[in-house]
């Protein structure tokens, strides 16, 4: 768990060099999901809409690719595998997926949800903040978990938001989660400041969790969100993961 340093005398962190982050989407129904994703804007991204294993070849310097599907499951399913041997973190969205080509798979989200949890998933590690996250927490998180989950919420303050996720993981089984990170985003036009007593809540919150689960925590920015909002987002995983 990072440690809850006094945020008034933290020195900005930039953020992580790019690297290349793939979103492939497979089959029929996916294109508005993959230029929803495009819509983000971020650069270190690509996105693309394959048909077969031949348009997916893994480059050198891919370090994640994001399978999402709502049929074409065995095509979906081999390009993962392509990319999973390849050694690059490989998450799932999809119903139907062959768990042995993922590192961890979320088969139980709404498909309309897949661009809000692509979001929660590439945000985290592209987006500039006071306590750094990056790639290799986010890997941290997902590598060999077999399922994950993800969470948002928003509110005025911190505690609002708080109160929001832990209404939300009254349906998860919070004993088989072995990693949760948890992403605090405010614009940084916000007055006054985020300060260490606004962040108790959320370090209450996961001070409050089974010692069984691993916690990364980190607090960024998000330019884009009114001033006076608060979000928080969640990346769950566990090879007993159940929803």
């Amino acid at each position: 768990m990072n440690n809850m340093n006094d945020l008034d005398s933290c020195e900005f962190k930039a953020a992580p060099i790019p690297v290349s982050f793939k979103v492939v989407g497979v089959g029929n129904g996916v294109a508005d999901i993959v230029e929803k994703v495009k819509s983000f804007g971020y650069d270190c991204v690509g996105c693309i809409v394959a048909q077969s294993p031949d348009y997916c070849i893994p480059a050198d310097d891919d370090k994640m690719v994001i399978i999402v599907a709502k049929d074409n499951y065995d095509i979906a399913n081999a390009i993962a595998k392509t990319y999973h041997d390849a050694g690059l973190l490989t998450l799932g969205l999809l119903k139907e997926a062959d768990y042995a080509c993922y590192d961890s798979v979320d088969q139980n989200a709404p498909s309309g949800d897949y661009p809000d949890i692509i979001k929660i998933l590439l945000q985290s590690i592209v987006s500039e903040g006071l306590i750094c996250y990056d790639f290799n927490d986010l890997c941290t998180t997902l590598h060999n978990m077999h399922s994950f989950t993800t969470l948002m919420a928003e509110g005025a303050d911190v505690k609002n938001a708080v109160a929001g996720i832990q209404e939300q993981m009254g349906k998860i089984a919070v004993e088989n989660v072995k990693y949760m990170s948890a992403i605090l985003y405010f614009n940084r036009e916000r007055q006054p400041a985020i300060t260490m007593e606004d962040i108790n809540p959320l370090y209450d919150m996961l001070s409050g969790l089974p010692e069984s689960v691993d916690v990364i925590w980190s607090v960024n920015y998000d330019d884009s969100l009114p001033v006076g909002t608060i979000r928080l987002t969640s990346i769950m995983s566990g090879q007993e993961l159940r929803l």
